[in-house]
């Protein structure tokens, strides 16, 4: 059973009082994945907030040709999947796969919202978190593109190496 402990784990719940966090728990359900499961599928209505509560999981975005643009893999208890499910259009824009046996607490994000929206400060506090949550996986897949180029432009001669710019350096 899901604890205001667990939650507390979670960066985007810190400013939360105990009370919130207990309708929190109570708008959730703890869900089980198998290695393998796809807990979300990129393109889906994005309906809900996930917790992973113990497990692993990757985070990716594939194209058509199944090429891999991004992959986080998660498995720190409170790591937060499918913040997409708080941002319009809410779109999920990765798929969640787990790689070991999963334990989420899934949270219906209409619920969610309508705590937040109840309090304004409150939810600035939370959305100003998920903004630093975002962030930091922008900073992580812009540096693993700039690896990219590096791994690049090792193999390809320099006079085919360019960006939008004109040659890379």
């Amino acid at each position: 059973m899901t604890t205001l402990h667990d939650l507390k784990k979670v960066s985007l719940f810190e400013p939360l009082s105990d009370d919130q966090l207990k309708a929190i728990i109570q708008l959730g359900q703890e869900k089980s994945f198998e290695p393998g499961e796809e807990i979300f599928k990129r393109g889906q209505r994005a309906k809900t907030l996930y917790v992973l509560l113990d497990g692993f999981v990757t985070l990716r975005s594939e194209t058509v040709d199944e090429m891999d643009l991004m992959a986080e893999k998660l498995g720190e208890p409170g790591s937060l999947l499918g913040p997409a499910s708080l941002v319009k259009p809410c779109i999920y824009n990765v798929t969640a796969k787990c790689t070991r046996s999963t334990k989420v607490l899934a949270i219906d994000s209409a619920g969610l919202q309508e705590i937040i929206r109840r309090d304004p400060h409150l939810g600035l506090e939370v959305m100003t978190e998920l903004a630093r949550h975002y962030c930091n996986r922008l900073n992580s897949t812009r540096n693993a593109v700039t690896n990219l180029f590096k791994i690049l432009k090792s193999q390809i001669p320099k006079s085919e190496v360019f960006d939008i710019y004109g040659e890379m350096e």
